[in-house]
């Protein structure tokens, strides 16, 4: 019997922890928060994710517990369509994609755990990697020795810096608001509205609620007031001028987009980094939540093999051109939103399903697992 450390209770960790569980190891995840505090907004989870989702067993209850994503439609503030696409037709699959709540999900990937794997209000101070183990020494002093360390805490992941040093984060953009709404009715589709000042981006994440991402265009990392700041969205049409009727900054989610720098390894040896710890980028390619999931389903495969030495080594030449691919269109993507608005109108027009489609067109083959 092998003994697994997974640190970090987010959805890379959790579906490790689902798919190892069962194959006669010991197990422990360990999360840092005192009590599960998932944040109160929602996900895009595009066809990949679904597919991986599937993999674990997981596709019927995500899609009746979340919404069904088959088009996305971007508008101009008056509510003009500028760009209408299928995204049956970019994934050539059914029912491709979905948003979804992130507690729900967190909920779904936790139902059918054994929770006395789990220990909350716990994190790591030290980590020294050996040819046979790794030797862990946790936050409140006690050691323990295992076969392999998945780091699975996010992009700020601490297991990292033990391992790796301090790897420089990028900021990409300041003041990112999100928060959750209920349902316009007719919002059935990826809903993004964009004018020269930013962007306001509804998903529906079930048949009640909808979650709402707002991007409000600056020079540099300048902030506003974050009661201003939806003030210039007040003048787009409905549903949006609607929505922020009943918008509370006090209740809506802030935070910044940051990029981890590429690591030539994720992890060292029998500490491996999974999901957004070893390759976070920010949402422009909504690849965060569907590429953790095709972590721990490549890693659990991986460790059917007895040999875990240098499980870091393989996990990375498994995953480096996905995920390479990724944040280039993702980069690409990055500089397409910060264009001005008639260039980027005219572009959409002439190009957006070309670029749409090539842009998740490796993503949409199905893997080899």
């Amino acid at each position: 019997m092998k003994k697994i450390l997974l640190v970090g209770g987010g959805i890379a960790g959790l579906t490790m922890l689902r798919l190892l569980q069962n194959k006669g190891h010991h197990i422990r995840l360990i999360e840092k928060q005192p009590e599960w505090q998932i944040s109160g907004t929602g996900l895009y989870m595009p066809s990949n994710g679904v597919v991986a989702l599937e993999k674990i067993g997981l596709g019927d209850v995500v899609r009746q517990k979340g919404f069904i994503v088959s088009t996305r439609h971007i508008m101009n503030a008056k509510g003009n369509m500028i760009l209408d696409l299928d995204l049956e037709k970019i994934w050539n699959r059914e029912k491709p994609c979905l948003g979804i709540n992130r507690k729900t999900l967190h909920d779904i990937l936790l139902k059918g755990i054994d929770h006395t794997n789990i220990t909350l209000g716990l994190t790591i101070d030290k980590l020294k990697a050996n040819h046979d183990n790794v030797d862990v020494t946790f936050s409140d002093g006690k050691t323990d020795t295992y076969d392999i360390v998945i780091g699975a805490d996010g992009l700020h992941s601490n297991t990292r810096t033990l391992t790796l040093g301090n790897i420089p984060l990028r900021k990409v953009t300041a003041q990112i608001c999100r928060f959750i709404i209920k349902r316009p009715q007719h919002i059935n589709s990826w809903s993004l509205y964009i004018d020269t000042i930013g962007q306001f981006l509804i998903i529906p994440m079930n048949d009640t609620e909808a979650y709402c991402y707002v991007n409000r265009k600056t020079k540099g990392f300048k902030t506003f007031d974050k009661k201003e700041y939806m003030k210039p969205f007040e003048k787009f049409a409905a549903p949006v001028s609607t929505i922020l009727q009943d918008w509370n900054s006090e209740t809506s989610h802030w935070d910044d987009l940051e990029e981890l720098s590429p690591l030539s390894i994720m992890g060292k040896d029998r500490i491996v980094l999974i999901g957004d710890a070893g390759h976070g980028m920010p949402p422009f390619m909504a690849q965060g939540g569907a590429l953790a999931l095709e972590d721990a389903v490549v890693l659990s495969t991986l460790l059917e093999n007895k040999d875990w030495s240098t499980i870091a080594t393989s996990f990375t030449k498994h995953r480096t051109d996905r995920i390479n691919w990724t944040r280039t269109r993702n980069r690409k993507r990055e500089k397409l939103s910060k264009l001005p608005f008639w260039i980027a109108k005219l572009g959409l027009k002439k190009v957006g399903e070309k670029n749409w489609t090539e842009d998740y067109r490796p993503l949409a083959e199905s893997p080899n697992w």
